[in-house]
């Protein structure tokens, strides 16, 4: 079953009493795990087993209400002989159950016997996360949306708690900009959205930054550079790896700055490819210093293999080398 049509169900009050909810995207599921309970009526009750399911339901008294219960990855109702599909439909009666798998094994018995009742929360397109996020905090431009879904991984539960970051920072210090109330706000809400990114209130998880680190060191851009450095480390980027990289990119950016003829492929070895990222790199340092920098790589290599430099220096090392 897809999400379009759980809602269908939820707008008709067709609810199946027996769903599982599967998929990375676990604010959508909240909301429409509230939405049945406010469609049905019903308190929604967490519980670690469905033998506490069982047991509540058995227990009930005369005046005691119908609940809409809720389980996380329940080893028991997954593994169990005796716990079968219409065993738990025939004891829910008027009561509902939510099963919420963090992963599901479409080659276990359980997911095979319950492929209908499945629905699986996608992570939502960048399309409809621009209409959340304009929704929740508008004139927000484009551009600033865009780094928000990148940085928060197309996450919205994660996009929302930035969100609810940058309302109450803005209501705070809106007092404190009122010349750009003249705009409806539009500057300062942007303005507000680069400050919290850039101190790190909005969080911003490390990435494979090794392309952008050799990017950075061919350019000269220092600053850059140190900081992809970091970014590379968190990820647990291998020093030989980066080594490796730089010492390929550095030595095409020499082919191709001190080439002179007409035929660079043929006479360097190197791919259309390799020499359309080389080109943005020329003359950024002169032919000397690319053979300083690619004698240092070999040096801080050999220091690594025999044991003359720490791995964890070796990368600094040859940044304050070379830059």
């Amino acid at each position: 079953m897809d999400v379009s049509t759980l809602k269908a169900k939820i707008k008709s009050k067709q609810i199946p009493h027996y769903l599982i909810f599967t998929g990375p995207e676990w604010k959508v599921q909240q909301i429409y795990i509230q939405q049945i309970a406010k469609v049905l009526g019903l308190e929604v009750v967490y519980l670690d087993s469905y033998s506490e399911v069982y047991s509540k339901i058995r227990s009930r008294t005369l005046t005691s209400s119908s609940k809409l219960f809720l389980l996380r990855d329940d080893i028991e109702i997954q593994s169990s002989d005796k716990i079968t599909t219409q065993r738990i439909t025939d004891s829910l009666r008027d009561n509902f159950l939510i099963h919420i798998l963090t992963t599901t094994d479409k080659r276990k018995k359980y997911y095979k016997e319950n492929q209908d009742r499945i629905v699986d929360f996608e992570p939502l397109s960048d399309n409809a996360l621009h209409k959340y996020i304009d929704k929740e905090f508008f004139l927000l431009s484009k551009e600033n949306r865009q780094k928000l879904i990148d940085v928060c991984e197309h996450d919205y539960g994660r996009i929302l708690l930035e969100i609810d970051k940058l309302k109450r920072y803005t209501d705070v210090t809106w007092a404190q900009r009122a010349e750009h109330e003249r705009d409806g706000g539009m500057y300062w809400r942007n303005e507000c959205f680069q400050h919290l990114l850039e101190d790190g209130t909005i969080y911003q998880p490390p990435y494979d930054a090794i392309f952008d680190l050799v990017d950075a060191i061919l350019d000269r851009r220092v600053n850059k550079a140190f900081d992809l450095l970091q970014q590379s480390y968190a990820v647990g980027e291998a020093t030989m790896v980066m080594l490796s990289v730089l010492y390929n990119n550095a030595k095409a950016v020499l082919q191709v700055q001190s080439y002179k003829g007409d035929n660079l492929s043929k006479a360097t070895g190197l791919t259309g490819w390799q020499i359309k990222n080389a080109k943005p790199h020329v003359r950024k340092y002169s032919d000397k210093e690319l053979i300083h920098m690619m004698q240092m790589i070999q040096k801080v290599e050999s220091g690594i293999k025999t044991g003359q430099i720490e791995d964890e220096i070796a990368m600094p090392y040859l940044l304050v080398s070379v830059l």
